[in-house]
């Protein structure tokens, strides 16, 4: 059975209405959404059909915008089941609640407040038909930076920050804990936040199949991402070997990530 499949990470409501022509264009079954208000799920679902899940990575408040951000998968078939499991510390159950100016470097340092989002392995069970079932999940994924040659916007600082390092191994092995747990085929997607070549990625693409071209060096929007011309492949679609890939478009002109579209089957 052929499906197709969008992910994206939609840099909160900047571009809603480039997402919302994408969605009512390409009329994707399924679709993994990063960096998404929980307004703009309701606004897709509603107007294009789709049953979703929801998990929040933080609530934002500012002037003219209060309001959940985090990861979301929607879908055009029957989702039987919703789990959200967490990796993170899980220090409290309440959703951080952070300002945009708090999300960004100062003085060339990430924010350690970070570490407090709620970092969620969003997982549906959808019925394709009666006879399969697959497992979509999707995660936004915290940036850890460390020096590598070629990766100026991703160079380790300092060497205090190690911890960070060390504190995203933690969660990567987390993550891969529950990845290993889920039984039936399997469609994971993220953004990453760390590129492929390295040690998070690669980790992940060991315990399934990366679905990405081996072509693609960048999944940052050229013309879009507030940095030009990054060459940083941090989102994927992986699979277990029982999804099979049909075919793999590369989207540009939507988000500051590019956005890629899956055809698969099982």
């Amino acid at each position: 059975m052929n499906f197709d499949l969008l992910h994206l990470n939609v840099e909160r409501n900047k571009h809603t209405d480039a997402v919302f022509s994408l969605l009512k264009e390409r009329k994707p079954q399924l679709v993994c959404l990063a960096e998404v208000m929980y307004k703009d799920v309701l606004l897709f679902s509603s107007t294009f059909g789709y049953e979703f899940a929801f998990a929040p990575l933080i609530f934002l408040k500012n002037n003219n915008e209060n309001d959940q951000e985090g990861s979301a998968i929607l879908s055009k078939y029957k989702i039987l089941e919703i789990n959200k499991h967490r990796y993170d510390d899980g220090e409290s159950e309440e959703v951080p609640v952070l300002s945009t100016g708090e999300l960004i470097m100062k003085d060339g340092e990430r924010p350690k407040e970070r570490f407090l989002y709620h970092y969620t392995l969003l997982s549906v069970l959808v019925e394709l038909s009666e006879e399969s079932k697959i497992t979509v999940s999707t995660t936004h994924f915290p940036v850890t930076d460390h020096t590598t040659p070629g990766h100026v916007d991703h160079e380790l600082k300092s060497l205090k920050n190690i911890d960070d390092v060390e504190h995203s191994e933690v969660y990567l092995n987390r993550l891969i804990e529950i990845l290993r747990s889920i039984t039936t085929p399997i469609i994971f997607t993220s953004d990453l936040n760390n590129p492929r070549g390295e040690f998070f990625y690669d980790s992940i693409a060991h315990e399934l199949v990366d679905r990405v071209p081996s072509y693609l060096k960048s999944s940052i929007d050229p013309n879009i991402h507030r940095v030009k011309n990054l060459e940083l492949l941090v989102d994927t679609i992986m699979t277990s070997p029982d999804v099979n890939l049909n075919s793999f478009e590369v989207i540009e002109g939507v988000s500051d990530h590019k956005g890629y579209l899956a055809s698969l089957n099982i």
